[in-house]
This record gives structure tokens, C-alpha cells and sequence, in this order.
């Protein structure tokens, strides 16, 4: 029954939601800089009115409203906008971590800088230029000798630090394994709560924040892929495999890749299948680890091979200061994959007794691009030749003049089928078939005429200068290789750095307008105390006049 009593009961309804609503804003104003905290706002409706018309009384002039109450406190939150930020913030953690992956390999190689492996060529060619100056010069041939321990020590160096970084990925994927199973552990225990409040008819407002954040964390991982059931779990799975159901999470470890045993990569623990990590920090990881380091590791082991080749084959054509045919300079590569790691100073040039000696800085032939000259161990012989080199449709006619005698050879046709080299006999003046008989074997390279000496030929240094044109400065050789393996890090450093940019600012817009919508705005929550401030007085004064009807109510009765 509507009577004046009904009116105090108005008043303390009305009362306690502008209090309740009060408390809302004090909330909000308390996480004005909480990142994590979306807005709340108490949603008021009227209170069931009194009463309805019915047998046992009137309509009247019609219901009597009851007053006010919160029917709910709301999260104020876009779902749209907030699965774009998971779907960027996996996007944003795969840039940035591949970014500082690369920006790490350029730290390691090192270039430009005086300490790296373009320096050391750089020393290493200056010291070959100066020996073909002065070939008979001790110290300059210990110059190349201890140029080249440095060059070998660069090389191994850089291959060392890309082989640790490589190893300490792993145990960043161990770390992120177990920070991966310590969310979903948290979130699994989130989503029993959410679920008890929620079946008790209330709003799970600051659980649902916590989840959220919780599930971003997740999200810069790995990509996962969520949706919430009618209960209000938040189901996760990643891959198709479910690491959070209800109440319970699955954990994730390090297991050994089924088509690779070296690889280490994220697996289900329940199901022991691998899960196939398409972006996050650890796709980052696993690139960086699978495919950039092992692509310059491989390159790197390339080059060192080529060089190595290269380098023993020239050194083999020249003479050293002994007037004997030049040997290998670098040790044999045994195995390619691990050419860096067997760089090394062959045994001979390596000794500190005889080994500056051993260095082949002077050259038998004037003109290496016409004919090529191997003296034969078991040769004695001595005196200077002139080899002519004629074209014969794709063979080559050999004519070789002593020139300490003037008497000239006949000529002689090599083939491809003989690899284009032939014997000469020095003593007879005359070629040999077999290779292995005579004094020296021609290599026939190009038409033209070239002067040979096979005396000693220290004094030239022509050795020593096309020893250093493998390490030229320009055209095709191993310090130019090297820059491009040095350059293409630089190209991908830049790439992953740009759209680091780019997901910064697409995060930032995305937080933007996210923060518009859910973010606590402080000029809007003190308008909203004064608001509820004077609806509170206002009951309270509704009150007071409601306290005085009943006194007069009371005086007459």
C-alpha cells in the first residue's frame, strides 16, 4: 500500500544508489592510470513501481514509482577493438623480437668497426701488397703470417658469438615455455572465478581486466585463438590444441623437432605434439635461430672455404723465398659445414723455424692469364722460357724458346681432353706426355706469350701481389662476398625495424581508440561526482521534508 511511509523507503533507495554510484566513480578515478582497467559505469533504472491494479485495489490515477536502483555495474569495452589488439600485439611481438635478433647478428659482426673480419682482410691485403714489394723482407713476411692468425681469429670469433646466440634461443624458448604455462595457470584460475561471480548474478568487471591483460601477454608470444562459452570461460588453444579449458590449463614445454633432433621447438605436453608457432616472439626466435643464423653461418662457412681455395691455388703457383714450388698456405678444409671452425695455418707455415720461408711470394710465369707453371719436386732445373700460346679452334698450339739458349721447341696441340696442360723436359727442350716426367707442366689459359723463370724468382713478388687481388677492394672476390653477407643483415635490420614502426603506430591508434572508449576520462568522472553529489543531497532533502510531513502527521494525530 502507497502511503507516506513508502516515501522514506523512496528516499534511502535513492539514496544508496547515488552512494553506490558514487563508489563506481571512486573506482574508476582510482585506476585512472591503470593500462590494464576499463571503465565501469552503474546503469540506473527505476525500481519496480507500486503496485499494479488488480481485485483488491483501484487503478487510480494510475502505478506509483518505488524509486531508483543500479540494475548493473558495466565494463565499458569494444570486443571488436580489443581482438584487434591481440591480433596486432602477436604481430608487434614477432617484429620486435626479430628486430633485436638482427640487430644482435649486426652487433656480432661487427662492421664497420677496426676489430672485424672486413679490417682483418684489409691488414691482411696490405701486408701481401707489401711483401710483393720487398718478397725478400723478413718482416714483411711475418706481417702476412700474423695477419693472417688474425684474419682466422675474426673469422672464428664471429662464428663463435652467432653459435652461442643460436644455443642461448633455446633457453629463451625454455623461459617462455614456463611463462606461457604460468599464464594459462593464472587465467585458468581466473576463469573459475569469473564463472562463481557470474553465477551469483553479479559483473566480474576487474577479473575480466585481469584476463584480458593476461591473455595479451599470451598473445605477444605465441598466436592463440580464444572464444568465451555461456558460462564465461575464456577457452584458449594454440595450433588447434587447447591450452585452457574452464578451470584447467595445459601446459607447454621444449621438445626435440620429429623431422630435425638438433631443433628444439614448443610442443603440448599432454598430447606430446609440436605446436606450429605461425607469430609472436617465439616464431621471431625460431626464425632468427633456424634460418637467418644458419643462413650466415652458411655463408660464412662458405666463404671461408672459397678462400681457403682460392688462396691455396695461387699460393701453389708461386715460388718461395727457397726457390721452391709454394704449397698449400691454409690448411685443407675437411668438412664444408665446418670450414670456419678448421680455418687454420697449414703446419708448415705455421712453424716458427722456417715457416716466413715458406711463403710464396714470388711468381715463375710474367703473365698468369696466358699459361699456368708447376715445377715438378724432383726437378733441378733452372734458366728463363718463353711460352707462346696460339689458338687451334679450341685446342691451343705450345711452342716454348730457352732464352738462355735461343733454341726453340716444336710446337705441340693440348686439349681439353688432356685439361689443356702438357710436360716439358728443360734438358731435351722437349714435351712430355706424362706429366709426371720432366721439369715442369704447362697449363695453357689463354693465347699469348708469357715469360717463365724457373730459377729463383723471390725478386718479383708477382706472387704475393695476386695473392692480395683475392682480397681486392673491388670486383668479384672474398671481401666483396663478404660485404654482401654483411649488407643483406643491414637490409633485414632495416626491414624488421620498419615495421617495428609500423605496428607501433598501428598498436598506438588501436590503444587510442580503445582508451577513448574504455579508458578513464577524469573530467568526466568529476562531472559524474557532482552529479551523484547533488542527486544524493537531493534525497537526502526529500528525506528531511518526508521527516516533517510525518511530525505534522504525528502533532495532529
Amino acid at each position: 500500500m502507497n502511503n507516506i511511509f513508502s516515501g522514506l523507503h523512496l528516499g534511502l533507495r535513492a539514496l544508496e544508489t547515488q552512494r553506490k554510484s558514487l563508489d563506481v566513480t571512486g573506482h574508476n578515478i582510482a585506476n585512472a592510470n591503470n593500462e590494464d582497467y576499463n571503465k565501469q559505469r552503474a546503469v540506473q533504472k527505476a525500481s519496480y513501481p507500486y503496485t499494479a491494479p488488480g481485485l483488491s485495489n483501484h487503478g487510480g490515477a494510475g502505478q506509483f514509482g518505488t524509486g531508483v536502483e543500479i540494475e548493473r555495474v558495466e565494463r565499458v569495452k569494444d570486443q571488436f577493438i580489443n581482438s584487434q589488439i591481440f591480433n596486432e600485439t602477436q604481430t608487434a611481438g614477432y617484429w620486435n623480437e626479430k628486430q633485436r635478433g638482427l640487430e644482435k647478428i649486426e652487433y656480432i659482426f661487427n662492421e664497420p668497426s677496426d676489430s672485424g673480419i672486413d679490417t682483418a682482410m684489409d691488414q691482411f691485403w696490405n701486408s701481401l701488397q707489401d711483401l710483393s714489394n720487398n718478397p725478400s723482407d723478413d718482416a714483411a713476411r711475418n706481417m702476412v703470417r700474423e695477419n693472417a692468425r688474425n684474419l682466422v681469429d675474426s673469422f672464428q670469433s664471429v662464428e663463435s658469438q652467432l653459435v652461442d646466440y643460436k644455443e642461448s634461443i633455446d633457453q629463451n624458448l625454455n623461459n617462455a615455455a614456463a611463462s606461457i604455462n604460468e599464464i594459462t595457470t593464472k587465467i585458468a584460475d581466473l576463469n573459475k572465478q569469473i564463472v562463481s561471480v557470474k553465477g551469483s548474478g553479479q559483473s566480474p568487471n576487474d577479473l575480466l581486466d585481469e584476463r584480458d591483460a593476461l591473455y595479451k601477454d599470451l598473445n605477444s608470444m605465441l598466436d592463440v585463438q580464444s572464444r568465451e562459452d555461456d558460462q564465461g570461460n575464456l577457452i584458449i588453444s594454440a595450433d588447434g590444441k587447447q591450452i585452457v579449458n574452464g578451470s584447467d590449463a595445459y601446459e607447454l614445454e621444449i621438445i626435440e623437432d620429429p623431422d630435425n633432433a638438433d631443433k628444439k621447438i614448443l610442443g603440448h605436453k599432454k598430447t606430446g605434439s609440436p605446436i606450429n608457432v605461425k607469430n609472436g616472439k617465439i616464431k621471431a626466435w625460431m626464425e632468427v635461430r633456424d634460418t637467418i643464423i644458419t643462413d650466415k653461418l652458411d655463408k660464412l662457412n662458405k666463404l671461408a672455404e672459397d678462400m681457403v681455395t682460392d688462396f691455396n691455388e695461387q699460393h701453389r703457383a708461386g715460388y718461395d723465398a727457397e726457390g721452391k714450388q709454394g704449397k698449400d698456405f691454409f690448411a685443407e678444409i675437411t668438412n664444408s659445414d665446418k670450414a670456419v671452425s678448421q680455418l687454420a695455418l697449414t703446419d708448415e707455415i705455421d712453424n716458427p723455424d722456417g715457416g716466413l720461408a715458406k711463403i710464396a711470394a714470388g711468381n715463375t710465369v710474367s703473365d698468369l692469364s696466358v699459361v699456368g707453371i708447376e715445377k715438378l719436386d724432383s726437378s733441378d732445373a733452372d734458366g728463363k722460357f718463353e711460352i707462346d700460346i696460339a689458338t687451334n679452334g679450341d685446342d691451343y698450339d705450345v711452342t716454348v724458346t730457352n732464352l738462355d739458349t735461343g733454341e726453340v721447341s716444336s710446337t705441340k696441340t693440348v686439349t681439353e681432353a688432356d685439361d689443356l696442360k702438357i710436360g716439358f723436359n728443360a734438358e731435351t727442350n722437349s714435351f712430355e706426355t706424362d706429366l709426371t716426367a720432366g721439369d715442369f707442366i704447362i697449363t695453357a689459359n689463354s693465347k699469348g706469350t708469357a715469360t717463365v723463370d724457373l730459377g729463383y724468382s723471390i725478386g718479383n713478388g708477382e706472387n704475393a701481389n695476386a695473392l692480395s687481388d683475392i682480397f681486392n677492394q673491388d670486383g668479384n672476390n672474398v671481401k666483396s662476398d663478404f660485404r654482401k653477407i654483411i649488407t643483406s643483415v643491414g637490409a633485414e635490420s632495416s626491414r624488421a625495424q620498419k615495421m617495428v614502426n609500423n605496428q607501433e603506430v598501428v598498436l598506438k591508434q588501436l590503444n587510442t581508440l580503445d582508451r577513448s572508449i574504455s579508458g578513464v576520462s577524469l573530467d568526466e568522472e568529476m562531472a559524474n561526482l557532482i552529479k551523484y553529489q547533488q542527486s544524493y543531497a537531493a534525497a537526502a532533502k526529500y528525506i528531511n521534508k518526508t521527516e516533517e510531513l510525518l511530525d505534522s502527521l504525528m502533532t495532529i494525530v
